[in-house]
């Protein structure tokens, strides 16, 4: 997988609970298409998963993520 210049990148959003540490524990993802920006994707995602207010993403790596340049199509990023 590389990154996407001028392509609309697609991206798996999943909601991190409090007691999940990791991918593997994970159900339910959803397909996205990457926003424009971290605000509309932090927007974007509480939206998806009924009203969550989001503060924080990382990627399958358990790093965060702080801008969205270093997404690459077919990430899974994770909201807490």
């Amino acid at each position: 997988v590389k990154p996407c210049k001028g392509k609309e990148k697609r991206v798996t959003i999943h909601m991190l609970s409090q007691d999940q540490k990791d991918l593997s524990q994970l159900h339910n993802g959803k397909l996205i298409i990457l926003p424009t920006s971290l605000e509309e994707l932090l927007r974007l995602a509480g939206e998806k998963f009924g009203g969550c207010s989001f503060t924080k993403i990382t990627n399958a790596e358990n790093a965060e993520i702080d801008d969205l340049d270093v997404i690459w199509d077919g990430d899974h990023l994770l909201f807490s």
